[in-house]
């Protein structure tokens, strides 16, 4: 992984017309860098500014020496919009924003590539003056009109009329696929989701028109229309990218894929298409190294858990499991935990479905049900390769958990997740698949349960009024202030800007151990691990409300009681 630059304490931010047209001026008898050595502004001031992506265009202006631009006080030049139509500007995520004094200012994303900004520079016959917004700023001039106005272009372009719905042949879908419209219409979408830290793009059907939506911070946020003869050429596209049959469309299909951005990161897609009544639902999930892998140190334990994760890797052998729903970054901390690991003399081996993230110096392997290659299987033959650590990326079912605690007994460290609720319940769904007590009070070591909780934004935090109900199944006072964000530009109005994880982790006591057996109540297990040091998860989350960091409301939403 690439070791990040420091972040400058100040670049130069061009705040209003009069500046822009300055610094144009100074371009033009070369005193633009002492003009903008007049204008610095500082990292927090710029992300309280900017919103959304200003991280990103913060680095893109570092790393190129362009200034940055609050695109907020600048009207467009009507005239620009002959010399560069909005469609273009939209197809290379660059803005023409004033032409004076010989130069071009042109705003650009975090995501523009090089070869836009030449481009633009060809087909306008003018020295360029590139500056830097984030992609929200930029874009946001853009009007539904605009976006109909486009994708009829487009339908036009690869010989379809407005309206025309029909599915053509496979052999001329997959030519059409091709084609580079289709290509940069799927790029543009999903490099504007990573600008905008999505976790997944949902292209969903409607009874008119497709809808695009990215999730950011477990909120669903509308980006657009897409009209529907142009959407069924960009879900072709999605699905020869994902190594799809585009000529399926009664199944669901899965896939998967890759592509490099400008920066040179890598970003994984793991690609879900679905039938619906109307038309092909399509989830692209996002994974970019760089962003979502985590270290020990990033995933904020509090300084008791994590000496006792410490405590926890630094065994010979156990059965350690992280717990939680879909989506709560089980998968995150097992990564985090396998990363540190990894500094150690051991062998260490995965076996996951898929495998997320590629880690150095680490042998992972990939379940594969059409060959035969199950989690309990690769787990048998793991036996076989003189294993010190193993990572099972979900137990599943009864022959999985028995192999995997079986591993535990025989001098090994193993790692897996489960879908359940708290720490305690872990016991009973464990005993539930099958899995012998006396085998399980020997092997399991420790339950780590987590959620993701969302983050107040810090730009729009404003007094929260919780409601009696949800004071009273916190156990917090009247009296008692808490914050939540009312929405903002930086947030994309969901009043949240970031996740992070809560947890309780649960050592696995002698008192503990002697419960396990077939019938126990996971009551009773949660009340002698409170009574043994646990933080619950919904006490850590209420911790959480106080501190101000996500509101009352949020902990209540992820209680578990």
């Amino acid at each position: 992984m690439a070791i990040a630059s420091p972040i400058p304490p100040a670049l130069p931010v061009i705040r209003d017309a009069a500046q822009l047209d300055a610094y144009l001026a100074a371009c033009a008898s070369g005193r633009a860098e002492a003009m903008l050595a007049t204008i610095p502004m500082d990292h927090a001031t710029w992300l309280d500014l900017a919103g959304g992506d200003g991280d990103a265009a913060w680095q893109r202006a570092q790393r190129f020496g362009f200034p940055l631009v609050d695109m907020s006080a600048i009207d467009r030049n009507p005239e620009l919009r002959q010399l560069f139509p909005d469609a273009a500007a939209r197809r290379l995520r660059a803005t023409p924003l004033l032409s004076a004094h010989g130069y071009l200012a042109l705003a650009i994303d975090p995501t523009t590539e090089e070869a836009a900004i030449a481009t633009l520079g060809f087909v306008t016959n003018q020295p360029l003056a590139p500056l830097v917004a984030t992609a929200h700023a930029r874009m946001g001039r853009r009007s539904p009109e605009d976006d109909r106005e486009e994708d009829q272009r487009v339908a036009r372009q690869m010989g379809r009329e407005p309206g025309q719905r029909e599915v053509l042949q496979a052999a001329r879908d997959d030519e059409l696929a091709a084609k580079w419209p289709m290509i940069q219409t799927m790029r543009s979408t999903m490099i504007a989701a990573i600008a905008q830290r999505a976790s997944d793009v949902h292209i969903r059907p409607g009874a008119k028109d497709y809808e695009v939506l990215f999730r950011i911070d477990g909120n669903m946020v509308h980006q657009r229309q897409i009209l529907p003869e142009v959407a069924s050429l960009v879900v072709n596209r999605i699905k020869v990218f994902a190594g799809m049959d585009i000529a399926e469309h009664r199944r669901a299909q899965d896939g998967r894929g890759s592509f490099k951005l400008a920066d040179g990161r890598s970003i994984d897609l793991r690609v879900s298409v679905v039938p619906t009544v109307l038309g092909e639902s399509v989830v692209i999930r996002l994974l970019d190294t760089e962003e979502s892998l985590k270290t020990i140190d990033e995933i904020q334990l509090t300084p008791a858990d994590r000496a006792e994760l410490e405590d926890q890797m630094n065994r010979s052998h156990g059965f350690f499991l992280t717990t939680g729903p879909t989506g709560c970054g089980k998968s995150t901390t097992l990564y985090a935990m396998l990363q540190e690991l990894r500094r150690l003399p051991v062998n260490i081996l995965t076996v996951e479905d898929p495998v997320e993230y590629t880690l150095a110096d680490i042998r992972q392997m990939e379940v594969n049900q059409q060959i035969g290659v199950t989690f309990a299987g690769a787990l048998r033959s793991f036996l076989r390769h003189d294993p010190d650590i193993i990572m099972v990326g979900e137990i599943r079912d009864r022959e999985t958990a028995a192999m995997a605690v079986e591993s535990a007994l025989t001098g090994h460290l193993v790692l897996s997740t489960l879908h359940t609720n708290t720490a305690a319940t872990t016991v009973t769904r464990l005993l539930e698949l099958g899995v012998e007590a006396y085998l399980l009070r020997a092997a399991l070591t420790g339950v780590m349960a987590q959620r993701l909780v969302r983050l107040t934004c810090e730009h729009c935090r404003q007094q929260e009024d919780p409601a009696p109900l949800v004071r009273g199944a916190l156990g917090v006072g009247p009296d008692e202030v808490f914050t939540i964000g009312r929405g903002c530009p930086r947030c994309h109005g969901t009043g949240v800007f970031r996740r992070c994880a809560v947890y309780e982790l649960m050592r696995i006591t002698p008192a503990i151990r002697d419960l396990i057996a077939p019938g126990v109540d996971a009551d009773r297990i949660h009340e002698t691990a409170l009574a043994g040091g646990m933080v619950p998860i919904t006490q850590a989350a209420v911790t959480m409300a106080r501190e101000g960091r996500i509101s009352l409301a949020e902990a209540y939403r992820i209680r578990a009681d």
